[in-house]
């Protein structure tokens, strides 16, 4: 039997039980707040998991831009040793393209999180353009670092290729 994964399960309940929550409450949008003691502690804990999502899309962006800034400064140190590193810049772009994706995918869950939190007309106006806009990002990126992967590939096949022909040629 296959096993739900827990994340999965906290959306689910999210997603199926909140809208409950919400029934015959009072929202006042002056201080974001729902009347009554148990509903402001379900939304204290959203606020709370929203700040940690953030920090996790940012702590992502900070390993990729640390990890990129030391694997840069190694191969620049090479080059100036007469190195090529055209090759290696490209794998550094994909490294660094796919945290920057992995990145936005957290921060575009906290944005959702921030408008069931505050569902004001306005941050929602902001969170379906944020959405469009980080979407789009990871997207277009997407697409570039496939692109860059099956060049890397393909350059590898030839690669291969030309040493099997040296092999068959020497013998």
């Amino acid at each position: 039997m296959r096993r739900s994964h827990p994340i999965f399960l906290v959306l689910l309940f999210l997603i199926c039980f909140f809208p409950l929550l919400l029934v015959g409450q009072h929202v006042d949008p002056a201080v974001h707040q729902v009347e009554g003691h148990h509903d402001s502690l379900i939304f204290e804990l959203l606020e709370w998991v929203e700040f940690i999502v953030d920090l996790v899309g940012i702590a992502i962006l900070i390993v990729g831009f640390v990890k990129g800034i030391l694997v840069f400064l190694k191969w620049e140190l090479d080059n100036l040793r007469g190195g090529d590193i055209y090759d290696d810049i490209l794998a550094l772009r994909s490294t660094l393209g796919w945290y920057i994706i992995l990145s936005l995918d957290f921060l575009i869950i906290s944005d959702i999180l921030h408008s069931v939190i505050k569902p004001e007309f306005n941050d929602l106006i902001n969170l379906g353009i944020i959405v469009v806009l980080r979407t789009s990002i990871g997207y277009f990126l997407g697409r570039e670092l496939m692109e860059l992967r099956h060049a890397e590939q393909e350059d590898k096949r030839r690669h291969e290729a030309a040493l099997q022909q040296e092999k068959t040629d020497l013998q």
